[in-house]
């Protein structure tokens, strides 16, 4: 059976229109070629739609995507699926350990994903990010110690509670060469835990993220 035959790929990438957003800007402007054909020049940063953060995002003489190898951006990926949201909101290493320890190994890939239909109810009608989850400086910790090679998270999951905590995460992981995958969408699309997720980024030099495709490899 050929692997199309056996596999489905599952997108969970958000579509960037142009022009995006102030903040988010996704700028086209249509012109021409030598030979009369169309190209179009964009303007916009490496943060705008699903995208990686590399080393370089957070250190000044870090790594750039371009300096790992293609065994990064895909692989095994686990769920850590959040069915009712912490009072606190916070994502704690015993909150980690309780629902993964002894399935994660060392390469694997972890997105997180919120299942709190109320939490996110209240988020989608009032867009008040501190109702939503949040890592905790102290589970970086346990996701690099354990190996793992990329943390992924859609809009409805923070990295920190607060700027202090959230630049702490990106300095653990990304000082362990442990990438970022943000802007992620259409999770609840996988029902498979675990699954093969692909993500691979422009092969650009001298950036610190990039526009990523992602999708879920899943058995049909």
């Amino acid at each position: 059976m050929a692997l199309c035959d056996e596999y489905l790929l599952v997108d969970l990438s958000v579509e960037v229109v142009p022009p995006g957003t102030e903040e988010r800007p996704f700028v086209t402007t249509r012109s021409l070629l030598h030979d009369a054909t169309t190209k179009y020049l964009i303007s916009t940063h490496t943060h705008v739609g699903t995208h990686l953060e590399g080393p370089l995002h957070f250190f000044e003489v870090g790594k750039d995507l371009a300096d790992f190898p293609l065994s990064a951006f895909w692989g095994r990926a686990w769920f850590l699926d959040i069915e009712k949201v912490p009072e606190d909101r916070l994502l704690t290493e015993a909150f980690l350990a309780y629902r993964l320890e002894g399935k994660v190994a060392p390469g694997d890939i972890l997105i997180a994903r919120n299942l709190d239909e109320e939490t996110v109810s209240r988020f989608n009608t009032t867009k008040d990010r501190s109702l939503l989850p949040c890592f905790t400086p102290e589970a970086a910790l346990w996701i690099r110690d354990r190996g793992l090679k990329m943390l992924g998270i859609d809009h409805l999951v923070r990295l920190g509670k607060d700027v202090a905590a959230t630049r702490k995460l990106h300095e653990i992981l990304l000082s362990a060469d442990i990438l970022l995958l943000e802007g992620l969408a259409n999770l609840k699309a996988v029902q498979e835990n675990p699954f093969f997720l692909i993500a691979f980024p422009y092969k650009a030099r001298g950036i610190d993220s990039s526009l990523t495709r992602a999708v879920a490899l899943v058995r049909r």
